[in-house]
């Protein structure tokens, strides 16, 4: 995908199918599920607020015109790279935690396809995630690189996403104690366990 606001679109895609997924498998695949859900969330409105600021700065959602954004964007730039390594469950933050409890789920039921085929899945869209964030923050577009606007960001527009993230890393270190009530309980209404 050449325009990186569809892309995280199709990757919530994706990340409904992770859901759906967890929640079939049942058992610890459930509550994997819902705090997925959780995960999930955070990483993208996280992503979709930096993706606004980049089109403000660089006038375009277009990939190969967006280019050197660590260097020319640092903070956007920054921000972006961490949220495409969450969003794509690396560790880490949240989504690698819920990814794995459904991974856990399914060897637990002994679904070795259904694990291979969602572990064949992940790197897939790694791969091409990583791809597309390697062409945006680092690859150069000419020595102007892509910015057309300097005044594309204020301190509440970084800090907002920063906060979504730093969240988001925090669940993949600690979940916190009610949040972890709350997603088994809603996990066991649905028949899902841990």
């Amino acid at each position: 995908q050449t325009d990186y606001k569809r892309m995280l679109a199709y990757s919530s895609v994706e990340h409904m199918g992770i859901l759906a997924l967890g929640i079939g498998i049942g058992g610890v695949a459930t509550a994997g599920a819902l705090l997925h859900a959780v995960n999930h969330s955070l990483a993208k409105a996280a992503l979709f607020m930096v993706a606004g600021s980049i089109l403000t700065a660089c006038r375009s959602k277009d990939v190969g015109e967006v280019r050197g954004l660590l260097r020319v964007l640092p903070a956007s730039g920054g921000l972006w790279v961490a949220g495409i390594l969450a969003i794509t469950g690396t560790p880490p933050f949240g989504i690698f935690t819920s990814e794995l409890m459904i991974l856990k789920g399914a060897l637990a039921n002994s679904e070795w396809f259904v694990a291979a085929a969602y572990l064949l899945g992940l790197a897939i869209v790694f791969a091409a995630m990583i791809w597309t964030l390697l062409r945006m923050a680092y690859s150069r577009n000419g020595a102007e690189d892509s910015v057309v606007s300097h005044e594309h960001s204020s301190a509440v527009s970084d800090a907002v996403p920063a906060l979504l993230l730093a969240f988001l890393l925090l669940l993949g270190l600690w979940i916190p104690a009610p949040l972890w009530n709350l997603i088994n309980d809603a996990a066991a209404s649905i028949g899902g366990t841990f």
